[in-house]
């Protein structure tokens, strides 16, 4: 697991578990790696992570309930990650543009709704928000891939 990720989990305490090899489409399998943290019954914040037989990081996910506190701080923890050449500031104005633009897409639809891509360097980052019809408040997941993200050294 590299520094940034392990930071991450361990400021919003989330236990991360062991990497695991799943099935994907295609026929293929690819490792993986999850951890939330949970209340009400039900996952309210988690980190999902694609890594490498050798633990490197190909792309990894933070989801939060869109009503959950500091919802935003999590996301906006997680838009400053240890890519290499990624641009920190850059990505934390684009997600507050973003999350600007899918809350007020959301709040007409209750659809799932996806962000513009924001690019730096080799690697980019989406953010959506979706839940069922009857949510009114949904998930966030801010997705971010590309870019050699993080070796382990």
């Amino acid at each position: 697991m590299d520094d940034f990720l392990a930071g991450l989990a361990g400021r919003w305490h989330v236990s991360l578990g062991k990497q695991q090899l799943i099935d994907a489409p295609g026929d293929k399998d690819v490792w993986h790696f999850i951890g939330s943290v949970s209340g009400r019954g039900e996952k309210q914040l988690s980190l999902v992570g694609v890594p490498t037989e050798q633990g490197d990081i190909m792309g990894f996910s933070c989801l939060v309930d869109a009503d959950r506190p500091k919802a935003g701080a999590f996301l906006k923890d997680c838009a400053n990650t240890g890519i290499p050449n990624w641009d920190n500031e850059r990505a934390v104005a684009w997600l507050s543009t973003a999350k600007q633009q899918v809350d007020a897409a959301y709040s007409k639809a209750h659809r799932p709704v996806v962000s513009a891509l924001f690019v730096s360097e080799k690697a980019h980052a989406l953010l959506s928000r979706f839940g069922h019809t009857s949510d009114s408040t949904g998930t966030y997941e801010l997705s971010v891939t590309g870019g050699g993200i993080a070796e382990n050294s």
